[in-house]
């Protein structure tokens, strides 16, 4: 009983940080459509394309390996770890955030000073402290020191952008947010965890990364296909990057609403008993699989709705476009169940690293013809296949380890 309170505990905690910023997240589109115009808008969502991939890179696989390392380290360690994950960190963002704005200019080139900032933002968001606080189990921390700083900073930034009309101001808004966040939640945790001290030598930070290889590398593979379609769009249709970005963002928040069940499935799958660990297993994949198939029926029928209104009637998903991503939709909700909560539960992390690497390289290889020939419906589709594959990948090393629900 007292681990199932846990399980709802930090659900509900994490679930309001979800809930909130998803929110903002769709109240925010239509504000910066129309007060900034749907050029802003294009430009915005390729540069956060851009460092959504560099992203994984300034990260340093923390967020992956980050909360199971945190909770399984002694409290008298947790602070020197901490320490390292921001010198390691720090020192990434100082390398990577160059190159990435410079990625980010070249292929938005109209608003320069705003594709860099839009990178800076995403970037300063990888030092996070918020994989510490899963960790720990603090999701009231979670929610109101490193949510609550980029919730604040957003609302500021679009009511400065609607006042302005400059999307700048925007992003400038959500980077002060992100570097807010950090540091209250560094002093928050040092000040609980004071035992330890700053190692700052470059040498010696690039060094820790020795043991996050695995996480990089299966983030950076995800990351290449999932940042990879707005970017293909706007190298090839560069006239429906706005209408392709506006789309893509609905199929991300919902993936974004449906991560408190991916946390509790986490935490629910695993169990000392195999017997009871395969039923469990069989009832979060049953419901991510169901779940998937409505969520997806629900963006291919209602996303056409939910794009004329966010865009004001500017930028109209059509059915051609909502059906393929839809069906993407449907696979994604349902492997990150199956994988992040199921695969590893059973010791399966090499199938989930291989899964990700087979939906990586079927969309690099299929959406750029498909974009060149049949515009983004086909890039649609092309991502459409790769989901499904990661999935069926995941579906066939999963099935000898579910159990028939009686």
């Amino acid at each position: 009983m007292s681990r199932a309170r846990a399980l709802l505990r930090f659900g509900g905690g994490y679930g309001l940080a979800v809930v909130t910023g998803g929110v903002l997240s769709i109240a925010v589109i239509p504000v910066v459509i129309l007060a900034a115009g749907e050029q802003s808008w294009a430009t915005i969502a390729v540069a956060q394309a851009v460092g959504g991939f560099a992203f994984v890179f300034v990260a340093g696989g923390w967020g992956v390996t980050g909360p199971t390392a945190t909770a399984a380290l002694p409290e008298a360690e947790r602070g020197q770890y901490y320490r390292d994950s921001v010198a390691t960190r720090g020192w990434l963002f100082v390398a990577i955030i160059g190159p990435a704005s410079a990625i980010a200019v070249l292929l938005t080139q109209d608003q320069p000073w705003l594709a860099a900032m839009t990178v800076a933002g995403g970037l300063m968001a990888a030092l996070s402290a918020g994989w510490f606080y899963v960790g720990e189990s603090s999701p009231i921390r979670f929610l109101l020191i490193d949510t609550l700083p980029r919730n604040v900073a957003t609302v500021v930034g679009a009511i400065v952008l609607l006042g302005t009309g400059d999307a700048l101001w925007f992003v400038t808004a959500q980077f002060i947010g992100a570097l807010l966040a950090c540091v209250v939640a560094t002093v928050d945790i040092l000040r609980r965890y004071p035992a330890g001290r700053w190692v700052m030598r470059p040498i010696t930070s690039f060094g820790r990364l020795r043991g996050q290889s695995s996480a990089i590398t299966m983030a950076a593979t995800a990351a290449v296909y999932v940042n990879l379609p707005i970017v293909i769009v706007q190298v090839f249709i560069p006239a429906a990057t706005a209408y392709y970005a506006l789309a893509e963002r609905l199929l991300r928040m919902t993936l974004y609403a449906t991560r408190p069940f991916v946390q509790f499935s986490q935490g629910y799958v695993p169990d000392p008993d195999p017997s009871r660990q395969s039923v469990r297993a069989t009832r979060v994949t049953a419901l991510a699989l169901a779940s998937g198939v409505l969520g997806g029926a629900a963006y291919a029928i209602g996303g056409p709705f939910a794009s004329d209104l966010l865009s004001g009637g500017t930028l109209p998903m059509t059915l051609p476009l909502s059906i393929p991503l839809g069906i993407a939709l449907a696979a994604m909700l349902g492997s990150q169940v199956t994988g992040f909560a199921c695969l590893t539960a059973f010791g399966l992390a090499r199938t989930l690293a291989q899964s990700t690497v087979v939906g990586a390289v079927l969309g690099a290889i299929t959406m750029v013809p498909a974009a060149i020939v049949f515009g983004v419906e086909g890039l649609a589709w092309a991502l459409a296949a790769s989901e499904l594959a990661v999935l069926a990948v995941q579906l066939v090393k999963l099935r000898p380890h579910l159990t028939r629900l009686s």
